[in-house]
């Protein structure tokens, strides 16, 4: 039991990092996408900078168990990700979130 709580708690910690939860959003919604366009996407948002912490954002939603990555014998020869089951449903998850604490901020707003 200790161990489910220390892996929800470092999933969690994770996802809260910039970058994290739009990069997973773009793969979920291309549902298999090459490494190059998860850089141009993710250099295009004012939360991540550099192309070092695009990899680091990929290599560990891989880590996480949230994305695949495949290698496509093609020439050249590319890298695909697309979504695992548990990272499409943590993205459910995480968007009902989102869209509950919307709904009550606005809710507070109105009253």
């Amino acid at each position: 039991m200790k161990k489910n709580k220390h892996d929800l708690a470092e999933l969690l910690r994770k996802m809260s990092k910039k970058g994290y939860y739009e990069t997973l959003s773009f793969i979920c919604q291309k549902e298999s996408v090459h490494y190059a366009e998860i850089l141009d996407h993710d250099l295009k948002t004012p939360i991540v900078k550099s192309r070092a912490t695009v990899t680091l954002i990929v290599r560990n939603l891989t880590a996480l168990g949230l994305i695949k990555r495949s290698i496509v014998d093609s020439r050249p020869i590319r890298t695909v990700y697309q979504p695992t089951e548990k990272g499409q449903k943590l993205l459910e998850h995480l968007q009902a979130i989102k869209t509950t604490i919307l709904n009550n901020t606005t809710k507070r707003v109105e009253n």
